[in-house]
């Protein structure tokens, strides 16, 4: 079984077609893992969303997702995202809140514990620190955790003296064995880790492994959109850097 995992989708469509068709080109894939926010910040929310029920989809709610049903309180976000959830809760037809109502916060898939945030708190923690990743450690069963949020692709494992934070290196193949690991496939609509390339992975269960993948899209059609609808600027801008 090959599952291709995304995570902060953000409503960028032209990302997420384009991971799509890389995953596609490179061997194809039997499900898609979403990891959270699949809506937010971008201009098409409910095209985001019609095309992860085409395919076999398993998806957690991340918190942008929750916010833009109201099921969040927006006041702990910040203006231009809290601007941009607004908007989001005002195009999305009442299928589209009911599929994003209907996502657990965390799932166990093969052996993967699967979650936007942290295990210790699915919807807000930033798994972005040593502290963090320890705790996170200590909160789920299976080997390996899923999850998103920091919009930054990452590998962590345990260690003697806590955990250690390593690069996800790009089109390499990394066997999971029985190591404990967090992993974060970074964001397909809104990378943040200074390349602004869609980020993603697949998982190989025959192989036992993960890869880690970027691929271009075309961000200006995205801008263009944002601008169209009157989305934030920074919230544009800030595409083309990934940051």
């Amino acid at each position: 079984m090959r599952a291709l995992i995304v995570s902060d989708v953000h409503s960028n469509l032209e990302a997420f077609e384009s991971v799509v068709r890389d995953a596609e080109q490179r061997g194809g894939f039997d499900q898609v893992w979403s990891l959270g926010d699949l809506v937010g910040y971008g201009p098409d929310p409910e095209a985001c969303i019609n095309l992860l029920r085409q395919y076999d989809y398993r998806a957690v709610a991340g918190n942008h997702d929750l916010a833009s049903i109201g099921k969040l309180s927006l006041e702990a976000f910040n203006p231009q995202a809290a601007e941009a959830n607004r908007w989001t809760s005002t195009v999305l037809p009442p299928d589209a809140i009911d599929f994003i109502g209907g996502q657990p916060l965390k799932l166990e898939l093969e052996e993967f514990t699967v979650v936007h945030g942290s295990p210790r708190d699915p919807i807000w923690e930033y798994v972005i620190s040593v502290q963090a990743a320890v705790a996170s450690f200590m909160h789920f069963d299976t080997y390996w955790c899923l999850l998103g949020h920091s919009h930054i692709p990452f590998i962590c494992r345990p260690a003697e003296d806590g955990a250690v934070f390593v690069e996800f290196p790009l089109d390499t193949q990394m066997i999971l064995g029985t190591d404990r690991f967090i992993i974060n496939p970074g964001s397909v609509g809104q990378p943040r880790d200074g390349d602004p390339r869609a980020s993603y992975a697949i998982y190989d269960s025959e192989s036992d492994s993960v890869v880690h993948h970027r691929v271009q899209y075309d961000i200006a059609a995205t801008q263009a959109k944002m601008e169209g609808h009157g989305l934030p600027k920074f919230l544009i801008s800030r595409l083309a850097e990934g940051k």
